[in-house]
């Protein structure tokens, strides 16, 4: 199970189309839908049930879709916490100035 594989289930949970979902993530529809069935046959579960146009998440699809976005919002939050570690200065910094009242107050 992978993120990418989360994403794509919360993506045809929310568009509830393959097509639309797979523009949405920026793949293909069969890319998307081999990713979803590799997820299911992981999972041994049936997350959507895919016999009308509109597809319908399966009462164990919305608690795994549910529990996938938790874990995308996770990752985000695991993303971010390095990217601030990452941009944090440490050490010690020290600024030295040479004042040269001379040349600024006294000119002849």
């Amino acid at each position: 199970m992978t993120l990418t594989e989360l994403r794509y289930i919360v993506a045809v949970a929310q568009e509830r189309h393959f097509g639309r979902a797979a523009r949405r993530c920026f793949v293909s529809q069969p890319t998307l839908s081999i990713a979803i069935k590799k997820l299911e046959e992981e999972l041994a579960v049936s997350l959507f049930d895919r016999s009308s146009n509109d597809i319908i998440t399966t009462e164990a699809g919305e608690r795994i879709v549910a529990q996938a976005r938790k874990v995308l919002k996770e990752a985000e939050l695991i993303r971010h916490l390095a990217n601030e570690e990452q941009n944090e200065l440490e050490g010690a910094f020290k600024l030295g100035l040479i004042l040269r009242l001379r040349h600024t107050c006294c000119r002849n």
